[in-house]
């Protein structure tokens, strides 16, 4: 059995894009772990005007979403930080870096998931910065003169990013998949999941449209294998 880590930047993220593969990895027998790095408080609060709210308010709405999403999905851990919504590429790099490499450390896991450098199709910063955070704390986490404060050194074996084949899904060209999953008997526990996310339900009809167009399916790219390189070849996503 394996350990698999998601690294995302808002609560939501997870739900859009890989709800469906962490509730397959959790039923058959894996272990699944949650790293959200922003609590999305500069978002938008749909069904209220804005000026009516504040970020803090927002992000204790969206924190508790969150949480809410992520028990529908049944994530084994989960940890949402407070990285500054849209300044994330702006945060400090070595202690954002420590924070990622902190749980790896603690998890231990096989396989890394998170978006693509070019922030999943859509050119976020704040995606975009989260992937470049996960990739650099997926090889820190195996260095032991690294941050040794957050824990002995573990190397994943692999690094996944999202992925599409539809250049519909997005403006901007997505990473080519390289490993497809069938979520289909997922689909209605993901809508449940995104569903949690009450003051996201602007994004309800892309997310819906999304999920037809991928037939019961999500992709991942993979970025990063060092099975070999330890000797433990194989494909978590078989």
């Amino acid at each position: 059995m394996a350990t698999v880590l998601f690294v995302y930047a808002h609560p939501d993220d997870e739900s859009f894009g890989i709800a469906g593969t962490a509730m397959k990895l959790k039923d058959e027998g894996h272990t699944t772990g949650l790293l959200t790095l922003t609590r999305g408080d500069v978002g938008m609060w749909f069904g209220k005007e804005k000026g009516s709210w504040t970020p803090d308010e927002l992000a204790r709405e969206r924190s508790k979403e969150w949480r809410e999403a992520t028990k529908v999905i049944g994530f084994d851990h989960c940890r949402l930080l407070e990285w500054p919504d849209g300044g994330l590429r702006d945060s400090p790099v070595e202690r954002v870096t420590a924070d990622v490499v902190e749980l790896i450390r603690e998890l231990r896991p096989d396989a890394v998931c998170t978006f693509g450098p070019e922030g999943a199709g859509s050119e976020h910063d704040d995606h975009r910065a989260a992937s470049f955070f996960a990739l650099r704390g997926f090889h820190r986490a195996g260095l032991p003169e690294e941050y040794p404060d957050r824990g002995p050194a573990h190397q994943p074996k692999r690094l996944f990013f999202n992925a599409s084949p539809f250049v519909a899904d997005f403006p901007v060209v997505a990473m080519t998949p390289t490993h497809t999953i069938d979520i289909k008997k997922y689909e209605e526990r993901k809508k449940q999941a995104f569903e949690c996310h009450k003051t996201q339900f602007k994004d309800r009809d892309r997310f819906n449209q999304m999920l037809e167009r991928r037939g019961g399916k999500e992709f991942f790219h993979l970025a990063v294998d060092r099975s070999r390189a330890i000797g433990r070849a194989g494909d978590l996503f078989q």
